[in-house]
């Protein structure tokens, strides 16, 4: 039984945080919560209806590259503007439209458009979230609030995953969709309930940044911002594959591994979301007391470890299972290193009136895992039918990533 002083000490726990940040915690979580399934449970479900492999990586390449110019476009109107409800309303309502598509598609045609407008939904909906973290987190250090707005993401992933899972077996094939609908209907809610709010937040926030006494500090990019980026493009694009070809991998089986039925891939999933969303607030807590690029090494030498992992469990049978589930202990924690800290590197190297820039090229990394990485490697399992090359390559970029930063110094 739980004590009434378990739920007081978790609303305590809450309320230390400010207001505003509270409810863009808030909003990531059911952006998170609709967005879960469909981002990993898509590529089973169109599978299923009979699209081929690069057909559904297709669709991914497509919505990343759609998702590059409203990400930019956003990053630009967050520079000049500071205003961050009207892009999370916008979408929002183009999020609404892609499952509207993807629950009526049959085929690759509607498919591609449903994925169309979910990169646009992306492009926008990202700058906006991860800008607005930072100027509502005062006095919380900044990697600490972005270590709980993504353990706010993990969760809503995680039951994003975890129910849309049990609904697409046992009820309609398509419900992730159908949930995706509500999430955007309610951020959109929220957003408008507290409209008056953010701005006044905002714009306090956005005079302090332009005080002349500042200016001369935050002019140029931090001297390590290439292998910064580097890094973190590397690691998203090890996330997307892992998003999206992995599952496909699993089910078709490897050189020697035994094909793994869709219930036990999702169950698999399931797991290394529950993981995520147990190491995250730790993890992010422990990383925020650490040199600032300490995350992405340790986030690197853990993509490097568990892509190894995923290439040699191709060539075996029964002990594949362990060391896919091993694996995916190793990518959880890598995860929960590399998103709270990424996006405060990110916002930290950029100048002061780059700063929407700064996270809409963040956002765009997590794209260009995208841009071709899936159609590519969705090639490569139509044709050969597994993927361990792609876990090798990963494995060793990743290695190398890790040996070329280890003695940067932020």
């Amino acid at each position: 039984m739980i004590s009434p002083n378990s739920f007081q000490i978790s609303k305590n726990w809450w309320i230390q945080f400010p207001l505003l940040l509270r409810l863009i915690t808030k909003i990531r979580f059911y952006a998170a919560f609709g967005a879960g399934g469909v981002i990993y449970l898509t590529s089973l479900i169109f599978n299923n209806i009979g699209l081929s492999a690069t057909d559904i990586g297709l669709g991914f390449t497509i919505s990343a590259i759609i998702g590059t110019l409203t990400r930019f476009f956003t990053g630009n109107y967050l520079n000049k503007t500071g205003k961050i409800q009207y892009p999370l309303i916008i979408s929002s309502i183009l999020s609404i439209t892609a499952s509207l598509f993807l629950i009526i598609s049959r085929d690759t045609f509607f498919y591609i458009i449903g994925q169309s407008f979910v990169g646009a939904a992306a492009g926008i909906y990202w700058p906006a979230a991860e800008f607005g973290v930072p100027y509502f987190c005062d006095p919380i250090e900044t990697r600490k609030a972005y270590a709980l707005v993504r353990s706010s993401e993990a969760l809503g992933i995680f039951l994003g995953v975890f129910l849309g899972g049990i609904m697409t077996n046992f009820l309609y094939s398509k419900s992730i969709f159908i949930n995706d609908i509500f999430c955007m209907l309610f951020i959109t809610f929220l957003i408008l309930r507290n409209n008056h709010s953010i701005k006044i937040n905002l714009e306090s926030f956005n005079q302090r940044l332009v005080d002349p006494t500042l200016k001369g500090q935050l002019k140029k990019w931090n001297k390590n911002s290439p292998i910064i980026i580097l890094s973190i493009l590397l690691i998203t694009t090890s996330l997307a594959l892992i998003q999206v070809t992995l599952p496909l991998d699993l089910v078709k089986g490897g050189i020697y591994r035994n094909e793994l039925s869709q219930e036990i891939t999702s169950f698999l999933i399931s797991v290394q979301l529950i993981l995520l969303l147990f190491f995250q607030w730790p993890v992010g807590s422990w990383i925020s007391k650490k040199g600032r690029l300490f995350g992405l090494k340790f986030s690197l030498i853990n993509f490097s470890l568990a892509s190894l992992l995923l290439f040699i469990s191709s060539y075996l049978n029964i002990a594949a299972f362990y060391l896919i589930s091993f694996a995916l202990i190793l990518v959880s924690l890598g995860s929960a290193s590399f998103l709270p800290s990424s996006t405060d590197l990110v916002f930290r190297i950029a100048p002061s009136n780059k700063k929407g820039f700064a996270l809409a090229l963040l956002s765009q990394c997590f794209a260009m895992g995208y841009f071709f990485g899936p159609f590519i490697s969705g090639r490569i399992l139509d044709v050969f039918g597994y993927a361990s090359i792609i876990w090798l390559s990963i494995s060793f970029i990743c290695l190398v990533t890790y040996a070329t930063i280890y003695k940067k110094i932020f």
